[in-house]
């Protein structure tokens, strides 16, 4: 019989006592052949056995191939390994876990004592780790004792996990209290493992061990050096365990404390509190005991006033306090480097040190931040065909929102003149386009278009285009009845651009920016309209419309001027929403047009598992129609469209009627942000702020709720960019502050945010120039003042407000006397609001 058909006929009837006689004969052709029927049936037809996992051990020839052949749950009896192995051993077998793992640390031993094979230390220490007969393990074998068990300390093994009574810390100081393995081995070889680059939790453990041990003064005088040592890891959560173990030998005369100063100084700026506040101790404790490091100490200690936590500034402050020289010249200079961030606790401290005793005042900025975010620059057209062929390849990647909007204006413009190898040019943007016949919203859209345009301009359509005819719809059946009504809007505008394509009529698109981001001057909207005027031609409704609610409010009546000069009275009155600020007024509901939509608080349930939370939110009102006449304006579209709208087309929309995007922040804010527990798409709202910056317009109510819930926001980028909008907007005189708090207090009232989340920010932002200390001071009052009870962590707001207090050298608003007079009756708060009345 065939070694192929032979072996199918053990494994099929499953004949297990056949199985090692059957490998014994196998020459290496032979198992060549049975490794090659396993790779074919294994996981497809056949599932494992002991006779397949066993056929794989004796037929493999490298640990990779046997680990790739069978599973990793699958073990095989003892005794057939026990007999395997009589005859044949792999040369492998001593460095594959995965194969030894199912046999007990015991046995695996007896097999290497019997020479089958050696062991190879880190799968050694694997097997020793995950024994769980500690005792009968470790003595059995002397080589256990004397090499194994070391081992643990130089491979990352399963030594942390505890099984039943096992835990190996508690087995290691059994050993040594017994004098059976070598106790200062055990300390130093502990530490020096926390430097192999183990995980955090092996890290953890160990230093836990050297402590489990507990280390006598003169012990941790010998491995002080290895101590040391571990200052320089990036796993800050072990420092406050190493500060503790060296806090008992800080004053012994052995003590380096050069050394100690030198490798553990920089952990005075890490962000963790109790690092920090531990570190002060013993540097406190060091300059206590040996005025000789007096002034080192104090720089050393200086870097915690970039540290916004009142506590550790003013522990730090009164070190130096007590300990500096007023005097040295060093100290004053170095000092002076951080005088723009430290508190008014800290600073009444270290008044002495200051020269005149005079503490330096905040610096004033001279720019006006609100013009830093973006600088609007103009947008040029598109000159040639050459350029319109690299913008086309470019117009779905993402980039500017108007480069769309030069691509439709180039085209009108270049309409007649391409020839057929131009279209072979644009083949890479046909390719592109083809990429998004699976997407939706205005990519598609844009998509559709470009390869109708295509479709109707070229001659001899390319195979690229004819996979594009099957993938598309005809432009004039695009629109569907799910498709959201502002998409609708657009491809009305894109209907009639295509109209004046097929005329072959040479107009320009009106609503192109000519500034960044999506801005069009009013000067620039009446040259375009003159070129109508002149060639007696009606324009695109919703073109002419997209160019009003895009024109700057700025240098108005000079345009309209302008405008009456060079327009006649029919095209003159097409400007008329431009130039009469009422206009719309007569039209919309407030709310559309100034953002002043209302909103309740209210609780959500989420289901998790079995349970159901209810979590607090906050939900803007409003409405969405389904359906608008047929003759609606581009406005009724947008005011009625809020589902199925995402990510970059939000931004496209918001980009197209920038003064009214009240209603899009609304949708954006609703679907992502309403509550503070479960926050969505943290990179499109960070990538919506921006955007919304850019266009540098007064804020609107809706505004302020979508700004708290990033000023709130457990994502740090989120986060970070709400209060750079915070800093730019807040010496704004057209940016309400005082809105902005009333509405955080409500929420904080509410309990729909930790208040931790914004005192963290806002405390970092403080001291940047008295102009927005004083607005701070503002947002601080009318926050406490929103808040109608003591939440957790209002010491917080509390200390904040006192801090702004001092830089501002002004005294409490009278509107939270009676607040401070209820909440001084709770035991946390008295302290804080004693020093607030008495500043």
């Amino acid at each position: 019989m065939f070694i192929a058909e032979e072996f199918k006929t053990i494994y099929l009837n499953y004949k297990i006592k056949e199985i090692v006689p059957f490998l014994k004969k196998l020459i290496p052709k032979d198992k060549k052949e049975v490794a090659s029927i396993l790779k074919k049936h294994i996981n497809k037809e056949w599932g494992h056995n002991a006779i397949s996992v066993l056929a794989a051990l004796a037929c493999s020839t490298t640990k990779a191939e046997y680990e790739k052949l069978r599973p990793g749950y699958y073990s095989i009896p003892v005794n057939l390994i026990d007999e395997l192995f009589e005859f044949f051993v792999p040369e492998w077998i001593g460095e594959s876990y995965l194969f030894l793992e199912g046999y007990d640390y015991l046995k695996v031993l007896e097999w290497e004592n019997k020479g089958y094979f050696t062991l190879k230390e880190e799968v050694c220490a694997e097997l020793l780790a995950s024994s769980s007969r500690a005792d009968e393990v470790l003595f059995t074998y002397p080589v256990t004792l004397k090499s194994h068990i070391w081992f643990l300390f130089e491979y990352e093994s399963n030594v942390t996990g505890s099984y039943r009574d096992r835990n190996w810390k508690d087995i290691f100081k059994k050993l040594s209290d017994e004098n059976k393995i070598d106790r200062s081995k055990v300390l130093k070889t502990a530490l020096n493992a926390i430097n192999f680059n183990f995980s955090k939790e092996h890290n953890a453990w160990f230093l836990e061990l050297f402590i489990h041990l507990e280390p006598t003064d003169h012990e941790i005088i010998e491995l002080q050096d290895e101590l040391f040592f571990i200052f320089h890891s990036t796993q800050n959560s072990l420092f406050p365990g190493l500060l503790k173990i060296i806090n008992s030998v800080l004053i012994n005369p052995e003590f380096k404390t050069e050394n100690f100063l030198q490798f553990s100084g920089s952990l005075i700026t890490v962000p963790t509190k109790n690092i920090v506040n531990a570190m002060l101790q013993a540097l406190e404790k060091i300059v206590k005991n040996n005025k000789k490091y007096n002034e080192e100490v104090c720089v050393l200690i200086m870097p915690v006033f970039m540290n916004k936590d009142k506590t550790l500034q003013t522990k730090g402050a009164k070190i130096i306090a007590k300990y500096g020289d007023h005097n040295s010249e060093r100290l004053r200079n170095e000092l002076n480097f951080y005088s723009g961030s430290i508190l008014s606790d800290a600073q009444t401290l270290l008044n002495k040190f200051f020269t005149d005793n005079k503490i330096p005042e905040i610096k004033e900025e001279v720019s006006n931040l609100q013009d830093l975010w973006h600088m609007s620059q103009p947008v040029l057209p598109i000159e040639t065909i050459e350029d319109f062929i690299f913008l086309t390849s470019q117009i779905f990647n993402n980039n500017e929102t108007y480069h769309f909007d030069l691509f439709l204006d180039a085209l009108v413009k270049f309409n007649n003149d391409f020839t057929e190898e131009h279209f072979n040019q644009l083949e890479p943007a046909f390719k592109a386009a083809i990429k998004r016949k699976e997407t939706k919203g205005l990519h598609h859209l844009m998509a559709t278009f470009l390869v109708n345009y295509a479709l109707l301009k070229q001659k001899n359509t390319s195979k690229i285009l004819q996979e594009a005819r099957l993938g598309f719809p005809t432009l004039e059946n695009w629109s569907e009845k799910k498709t959201p009504l502002i998409f609708k809007a657009y491809h009305q505008l894109l209907l009639g651009v295509f109209d004046l394509l097929k005329q072959n009529k040479k107009l320009p698109v009106l609503s192109i920016p000519d500034h960044t981001p999506s801005w069009i001057t009013a000067n620039k909207l009446v040259d375009r309209l003159k070129i109508y005027q002149q060639y007696e031609e009606k324009t695109i409704p919703f073109d002419l419309q997209i160019a009003i609610l895009r024109v700057k409010k700025e240098n108005l009546q000079e345009a309209e001027k302008y405008a009456k000069k060079h327009l006649n009275e029919a095209y003159f009155n097409l400007l008329k929403p431009v130039f009469d600020e009422n206009y719309f007024k007569e039209q919309y509901e407030k709310e559309y047009l100034d953002g002043s939509f209302q909103w309740d608080f209210s609780y959500r349930k989420i289901y998790k598992w079995n349970a159901t939370e209810e979590i607090p939110q906050v939900l803007v009102s409003v409405e969405n129609k389904k359906e608008v006449s047929e003759d609606a304006s581009f406005l009724d579209y947008l005011f009625n469209s809020y589902h199925g709208v995402y990510d970059r087309d939000l931004i496209h929309i918001l980009y197209t009627a920038p003064y009214f995007s009240g209603s899009v922040v609304a949708k954006k804010y609703n679907e992502n942000l309403s509550n503070a527990d479960y926050q969505y798409n943290i990179k499109g709202n960070v990538e919506f702020l921006d955007a919304w910056m850019k266009l540098n317009v007064p804020f609107q109510p809706v505004h302020y709720l979508f700004l708290s819930s990033g000023l709130f926001n457990k994502d740090k980028t989120f986060s970070g960019m709400a209060f750079e909008v915070l800093i730019n907007k807040a010496i704004s005189e057209d940016f309400n502050i005082q809105k902005l708090g009333i509405l955080m207090g409500e929420k904080i009232n509410f309990g729909w945010a930790p208040v931790k989340r914004f005192t963290d920010g806002v405390s970092g932002v403080i001291n940047l120039s008295t102009s927005h200390n004083k607005a701070f001071e503002k947002l601080l009052i009318s926050i406490l003042s929103a808040i109608r009870k003591p939440v957790f962590n209002l010491k917080k707001l509390l200390e904040l407000y006192y801090e702004l207090l001092n830089q501002n050298q002004t005294r409490v608003d009278e509107n939270l006397t009676n607040l401070f007079q209820e909440w001084k009756k709770e035991n946390n708060l008295k302290k804080i609001i004693h020093q607030i009345n008495n500043q």
